[in-house]
């Protein structure tokens, strides 16, 4: 700080040519950009400690020698991986309380479909539908679910198939998401509210959370989950 000769040297700005209204501005700016270089450094290490949990489950889940429980780690992982996704999100943002949700659940996808040999995910995104960071990583934990358990139950492991995503926005204060498949279909004796499995569980508690509807239609052949989710709580 050189104040006696009017000039003002920090990070990210120029020096101060003239008066204390320009000196002001220039030493407030200093903390607030550290502050985000610190939010930032802290959603990348998140980011890292989560990718490791997740790669500790998949290897867990390849050494035990018994197919349920490997499939409640496989789960297990997914899930890790696409909470550690919302914090790669972030760390490359300005805003770290708001994603994209589009391009976040893209992300997720990609995961997914590298994971769920059996299925084919065609994702379709409405671009600038953003929600809060958190409401986003439950609506990502949905689709997860959902997904998982059309590569699970909708088709045989051995036989291929399609899951089509999509999200749009829906008027000025929700948005939609669809997420379709081609396989079996449900058990005619099923219903959402009453379903025991894990995933079901997981997206009805969600659901709940974010205060959504969830709308199951029985497709010809397949079926489609369709979510109406408030942008604000």
């Amino acid at each position: 700080l050189a104040a006696d000769h009017g000039v003002i040297r920090g990070a990210g700005c120029q020096p101060a040519t003239s008066g204390l209204r320009r000196r002001a501005a220039c030493i407030t700016e200093q903390p607030l950009e550290r502050q985000q270089f610190l939010i930032k450094e802290t959603n990348h290490r998140v980011k890292n400690s989560l990718s490791i949990v997740a790669s500790m489950l998949k290897l867990q889940a390849r050494d035990v020698d018994n197919k349920e429980l490997t499939s409640h780690l496989t789960g297990a992982s997914a899930r890790v991986t696409a909470i550690a996704r919302a914090h790669d999100q972030l760390h490359h943002r300005s805003n770290v309380e708001l994603l994209d949700i589009g391009k976040y659940i893209e992300a997720i996808c990609k995961d997914l479909d590298a994971s769920v040999s059996n299925c084919e995910i065609i994702t379709q995104f409405g671009v600038g539908i953003e929600i809060s960071t958190d409401r986003a990583i439950s609506t990502a934990l949905i689709i997860n679910e959902l997904i998982t358990n059309a590569a699970k139950y909708a088709y045989d492991e051995a036989a291929a198939g399609k899951v089509w995503i999509s999200i749009a926005r829906a008027g000025s204060e929700r948005f939609t998401i669809s997420v379709r498949d081609e396989g079996r279909g449900l058990a005619p004796e099923f219903e959402l509210r009453n379903a025991k499995g894990l995933g079901m569980r997981i997206i009805t508690s969600f659901a709940k959370e974010l205060n959504a509807t969830v709308t199951v239609h029985r497709r010809n052949p397949g079926t489609e989950f369709e979510l109406s989710i408030p942008l604000t709580q």
